[in-house]
């Protein structure tokens, strides 16, 4: 009985000395905390139930003296199709991700070029099977089946922080529903896709590729950071885009793969799969003029085991040896 009452026992706020109403408990390992205080951590902090008091004393101060530094951000670029953007103040070389329209109010965490380790591009995808309904009532799968494809997109920008490792926010509103055709967003180097010039998929294929393009363009201003102050090394940025061009071609060459053990192909696939080759040639060739053998190598070593078509678990094992995770598809449901 003593233990059930004690449920209700009011509590005080270790912090600020207010009493917490029965919901607004911010439980820490040692304390209590109430929800205005917690509102005052960052936003990317999720540690605080395996925290101490002493801990987030250290984080609140840590976040008083950020707002000096919001005081003083004077952002040069947005970039971001959402609500949440990343802002960069090129000047000071600090940057930030928010949401908030007053900063000064909301007291976003402002981090230095120095603190960014990367940027990762992630792209869900998502199909629900399309079906007819035969001449008896009964709802069937077309041969071969049909589906219909959609995306969503984040980046994950991350960082060398006490109090977080990653900020990771949307750059699609919700799903991009792109109709039957699946696309073939890259995953190394930033999502690299071909456009072949159709576009049969109606308005919603320039959502996705905005969102392709935002992305690109937010992982290029990370790297940025991490490579400021040095001299930008075309050699390593030809490897990064071979790298990325290897992963979509063996995407395509899986998907081309799969189709063909069902006994059809999809035209724009196969053009986008000559693209991508195409480009990997382009760049091969420029690597081979002016005596640059040792760096022709290095590329080549780049596309080697991609020069055969790969079948079935073996391709699948090469793409896992290069690093390479396929997007998984998750089923939705029908509307």
């Amino acid at each position: 009985m003593e233990a059930y009452m004690g449920l209700f026992d009011k509590k005080f706020c270790d912090f600020c000395g207010n009493k917490i109403g029965l919901l607004g408990n911010k439980k820490l390992e040692d304390a209590n905390m109430c929800k205005d205080c917690a509102s005052k951590l960052s936003p990317w902090f999720s540690e605080r139930r395996h925290s101490t008091k002493a801990d987030i004393d250290k984080q609140l101060e840590y976040r008083e003296q950020n707002k000096s530094a919001v005081a003083a951000f004077n952002a040069t670029r947005t970039l971001g199709n959402t609500s949440t953007k990343l802002l960069i103040d090129d000047n000071a070389r600090k940057f930030m991700v928010t949401s908030a329209k007053d900063i000064n109010a909301a007291n976003p965490d402002v981090l230095d070029f120095s603190q960014a380790l990367g940027c990762d591009l992630d792209v869900k995808e998502h199909r629900s099977e399309i079906r007819r309904t035969d001449s008896n009532g009964h709802s069937v799968s077309y041969n071969p089946p049909r589906y219909k494809y959609s995306y969503e997109f984040h980046a994950i920008i991350r960082v060398n922080h006490p109090y977080f490792d990653e900020m990771k926010f949307a750059l699609s509103n919700g799903s991009i529903e792109v109709g039957e055709q699946p696309m073939n967003p890259g995953q190394s180097g930033g999502w690299s896709v071909s456009r072949s010039g159709f576009n049969i998929l109606g308005n919603k294929i320039d959502e996705y590729y905005k969102c392709v393009d935002c992305g690109n363009e937010i992982k290029a201003a990370v790297d940025g950071m991490r490579g400021a102050g040095t001299a930008p090394n075309p050699m390593a940025q030809q490897d990064a885009q071979l790298e990325a061009l290897n992963r979509e071609r063996a995407q395509l060459q899986m998907k081309i793969n799969a189709q063909a053990a069902q006994g059809y192909s999809d035209p724009i696939d196969q053009a986008q799969l000559a693209n991508v080759n195409m480009q990997i040639a382009q760049i091969m060739a420029t690597r081979s003029v002016g005596g640059a053998g040792l760096n022709a190598a290095r590329g080549m070593s780049l596309v080697q085991g991609l020069q055969q078509p790969m079948q079935g678990t073996g391709m699948q094992q090469g793409l896992q040896q290069q690093g390479f995770q396929q997007p998984k598809a998750q089923p939705m449901a029908q509307g």
